[in-house]
């Protein structure tokens, strides 16, 4: 587990190493069982996003399509190995110590002893992104300064949850780690990340009762946004803050025109970067910098109203853990919320570090609610991958 883990967290490109050992893993176990709705979801995410590509013609696309297949591969996992509370723990506190290391490379990045000159161990790593780079922003381990904040902000919310589950020193070891988080976290330059955290805490805090701290944290961020807009030189990267409101207008108004022509299928996963310049001009981008627009506008209304069944039971499953006054509700319910919230203006779960995250937590709500009410088991099918006659049957 935990080399598979230190893969994932340490770059970006050998996420596939631990997927492929999951593939092995599960054709020893010679069946898939797509037994909640997020593994049905991916799975349909993946044929019709397959399909789409055909379609357009796109090769990219249908590439990109394998990474939806991974992210299944990876739920199926977590459903069938990850089944108690205790279980989920144990991978959620070595995920936040393992991350430590990619935040100490953050930090030697923020103090120049890791420069951003082209080397191959830093493209490895995801220290220096492909393209062109600020150097006055870390990416961590994560190839980019906005998936390191979804990550770092994510690290942040495990760390609180941590702190306030001990006593004594190990406590102090939380409240320091989460304050290295939080300064990784400001480095990294990354709003959507800020967004992203103050949404989970919000969400963190109403799912623990605390009603008025959400009301407190939600004025705050409103007259912080409001004091920003006024005020953006007080706050960093405020020089760039308007031009950069600028070019998320300018990528929405695109992908809108580009959804309007194609409104069932869209275009492919990779439809907007490779998109020719009469329908996405003057900003080129791999996605809409909004997930909702970026699923319509890459798989059309079908792809969304997938996305959006997903995210429907999910939300009935929260509630369901909500209701059995489960202990991990708040943590595992803001790491969705921090995701998504940050989605309102990124597309972090391209990202296949974040997207791994995003989906083995959605599992483990699940399955949680599954072990309290039974009876929600959604049992699809399953996919036997191994026979006398050696061949594929569904039953």
């Amino acid at each position: 587990m935990y080399l598979g883990l230190s893969l994932i967290i340490y770059s970006p490109y050998l996420t596939f190493l631990p997927v492929i050992y999951l593939i092995y893993h599960l054709i020893k176990k010679e069946k898939l069982v797509l037994g909640n709705a997020w593994s049905m979801g991916l799975f349909l995410l993946f044929i019709w996003s397959s399909f789409v590509s055909l379609i357009n013609s796109q090769i990219l696309s249908f590439l990109a399509s394998l990474g939806i297949l991974a992210f299944l591969i990876v739920t199926i996992y977590v459903q069938e190995t990850y089944r108690t509370e205790e279980m989920m723990m144990k991978v959620l506190h070595s995920i936040f110590i393992i991350s430590i290391g990619s935040a100490f490379i953050g930090v030697l990045e923020a103090l120049k002893v890791i420069n951003y000159d082209p080397a191959w161990w830093k493209y490895l790593l995801g220290i220096r992104q492909l393209g062109s780079i600020d150097v006055n922003r870390i990416s961590g381990t994560f190839n980019n300064p906005n998936l390191a904040g979804t990550w770092y902000a994510i690290m942040i919310l495990l760390g609180f949850y941590f702190f306030n589950k001990n006593e004594g020193r190990k406590k102090w070891f939380y409240a320091i780690v989460t304050v290295l988080y939080l300064i990784v976290l400001f480095w990294t330059g990354s709003r959507g990340g800020a967004i992203g955290l103050i949404i989970g805490f919000a969400t963190y805090f109403y799912f623990l009762g605390h009603k008025k701290k959400v009301i407190s944290i939600l004025v705050m961020f409103l007259s912080g946004t409001i004091l920003m807009l006024n005020y953006p030189q007080w706050f960093p990267r405020g020089n760039s803050l308007f031009a950069t409101i600028d070019g998320r207008v300018s990528i929405w108004e695109n992908a809108v025109y580009m959804f309007v022509i194609k409104p069932i299928t869209g275009w492919g996963l990779m439809g907007i970067y490779t998109s020719n310049n009469y329908v996405f001009n003057k900003y080129r981008a791999f996605h809409a910098h909004n997930i909702p627009l970026t699923i319509a506008t890459t798989l059309g209304l079908i792809g969304l109203a997938i996305f959006i069944w997903m995210i429907w039971e999910l939300f009935k499953e929260i509630k369901v853990l909500y209701r059995f006054k489960n202990q991990l509700t708040p943590l595992l319910a803001a790491i969705q919320a921090a995701i998504l919230g940050q989605g309102l203006f990124d597309f972090t779960i391209m990202s296949p570090q974040v997207g791994i995250l995003f989906v083995a937590s959605a599992t483990m709500i699940e399955t949680l609610a599954y072990s309290y009410q039974p009876s929600l088991v959604p049992y699809y099918f399953a996919i036997r991958l191994k026979q006398k006659k050696q061949q594929k049957s569904i039953v």
